[in-house]
């Protein structure tokens, strides 16, 4: 039976946190998952508070804000160092569903896939909330992300992912890289090198539910953050970095 650990970058979400971790004692008690890691990224509101409500969840705490590529290294690392073989991503603001796990294991669990992206643009999967102009600029960098890697894909931006921890531990593919910064860039070049180096990838049919913080806002990803996202395609592409 395969190790199964689920990461969740968390920053400043006293509003959601609680209830999401909530939704993860049924895929506890199920088996889904052996380990919750909820990676608190210098928290300044109650966030650190309520984790620590959550016995069956291992928090590591960032001192201070170091981005969320900061965050996945830190949970690669983990995950690595314990010998799980899966390695669930997904957001921890609430919008991904942890029942829905099982979904994105699925396909590796029957040795049919090595990554498995989710996807709401799939029949049965949908997105609620999602202002239009985020849609729009899925839609382009999905494409792009096609184009680039030659595939057809529906849902490149979407950060509900599973993968097999040997592609982290597979020598061709460094996650550690400095030019790779302390943003999601890492998520992107993570998705292209599996694709690149031969890895079985495959999309499955997910939901996403997108709820307004405390200050209006949906999410924590910026306009800049969407040109950066783009940088590790190009560079990859075009074989300035590897």
């Amino acid at each position: 039976m395969a190790n199964v650990i689920a990461f969740l970058p968390v920053y400043n979400e006293e509003a959601q946190i609680g209830p999401l971790l909530e939704r993860f004692r049924p895929v506890l008690e199920k088996g889904v998952v052996q380990e919750v890691l909820p990676v608190d990224d210098g928290s300044t509101d109650r966030t650190p508070e309520i984790l620590r409500k959550y016995d069956y969840c291992t928090v590591i705490t960032h001192p201070s804000r170091q981005g969320c590529g900061e965050a996945i290294r830190s949970a690669y690392r983990y995950a690595m160092k314990h010998d799980y073989d899966i390695f669930v991503i997904m957001a921890g603001n609430g919008k991904d569903d942890p029942a829905e796990i099982e979904r994105l294991l699925a396909p590796i669990l029957s040795d049919e896939a090595d990554y498995v992206q989710g996807s709401r643009f799939l029949p049965g999967g949908y997105s609620q909330g999602l202002p239009r102009h985020r849609l729009w600029a899925m839609r382009i960098f999905t494409w792009t992300f096609s184009v680039f890697l030659m595939r057809c894909y529906t849902d490149c931006t979407n950060g509900f992912r599973a993968y097999r921890t040997a592609i982290l531990r597979d020598p061709r593919l460094d996650w550690a890289q400095e030019w790779l910064g302390h943003s999601y860039e890492i998520e992107f070049y993570m998705h292209y090198m599996a694709a690149a180096l031969g890895y079985r990838l495959t999309e499955v049919a997910v939901s996403k539910i997108y709820r307004p913080a405390a200050d209006g806002s949906y999410t924590k990803v910026r306009i800049r953050d969407w040109i950066t996202n783009l940088k590790p395609l190009f560079l990859l592409r075009f074989g300035v970095r590897r």
